[in-house]
């Protein structure tokens, strides 16, 4: 699969361990609320052009993070932890998600060519490029979802809306507008009115799923001078990751979003200055670690 080897462990001995009681981990359903079919199906090119309308206004974007995580140890106790930080986003590509908790944590990113993981704990990183996600089986960073994609996970990337799948191109889920586009390793499902991601699908080679990723919580941005509403600027400000196969889930919830970039610098994206900075005992080349 596209990199899907989930060391869900890995990412939980970041934060260690602790306790909270709450029923269930991983619902038995995972899918947005059910809406009611209205109309007829649109063609994929017309659907993937209203998805790309609503990632237009989302340019640069700048959020407050947190991350919880729930799993289930194997002695069946219940445990989680979280941690806070920022999110940072630039198109093309460029993101940024940093979690840290008492010094502990993680810092991911991609600058649109290469992606990586700081493990801020062991003093690890790990680095790939984006065009070797296909070659990839088993190999990958140990986190539920890589930056690559968590652009489209959040609806922040376009999608060519050129490159067509076979028929049927568009299919309906529980209400909502399925489709699969090529070459991304992802299945999405659309909400029919406002065409943005409700639930993301990474997938396995065989395409079947490998990571569940249910949004929800869409919020309006503010503007670059902080003095109302960025114009069409709306995404999901709630993420739940399921691995499927594990007791566990990972929420990423973002705050404070806006298309302001005052906080956002160039070397947020670059791996060498990070690397400098963060002084990693090794660096995991993920693509070579891929290599037969």
């Amino acid at each position: 699969m596209r990199c899907r080897a989930v060391m869900f462990c890995v990412m939980l001995s970041i934060w260690g361990t602790g306790c909270k009681p709450a029923e269930p981990i991983v619902p038995d359903r995972l899918l947005p609320e059910p809406i009611e079919a209205v109309g007829s199906l649109p063609t994929y090119g017309e659907l993937i052009e209203r998805y790309n309308e609503t990632t237009g206004p989302l340019e640069r974007v700048w959020a407050e993070a947190r991350v919880d995580l729930v799993w289930r140890n194997p002695k069946g106790k219940r445990k989680s932890e979280h941690g806070d930080g920022r999110f940072m986003y630039v198109r093309p590509g460029q993101v940024v998600l940093e979690i840290e908790e008492f010094g502990r944590g993680f810092w991911a990113g991609a600058d649109g060519q290469r992606y990586w993981l700081f493990d801020l704990q062991d003093k690890l990183a790990y680095m790939g490029r984006f065009e070797n996600l296909d070659k990839r089986d088993t190999q990958g960073l140990p986190l539920p979802v890589n930056p690559a994609d968590l652009l489209y996970v959040l609806g922040l990337e376009r999608i060519d809306s050129t490159i067509v799948p076979s028929e049927p191109g568009v299919e309906r889920v529980a209400g909502y507008y399925l489709v699969e586009p090529p070459g991304l390793g992802l299945r999405m499902l659309l909400d029919p009115v406002t065409a943005r991601p409700v639930r993301v699908d990474l997938l396995k080679f065989d395409g079947t799923s490998a990571v569940k990723c249910l949004l929800s919580e869409p919020v309006k941005l503010k503007t670059d001078s902080g003095s109302g509403d960025e114009a069409g600027a709306v995404m999901s400000s709630v993420v739940e990751v399921y691995v499927l196969g594990q007791e566990a889930r990972m929420t990423l919830k973002l705050k404070s979003l806006t298309t302001d970039g005052t906080h956002i610098k160039d070397a947020h994206f670059d791996f060498e200055i990070l690397k400098r900075v963060m002084k990693p005992k090794e660096v995991v080349d993920l693509d070579a670690a891929a290599q037969p």
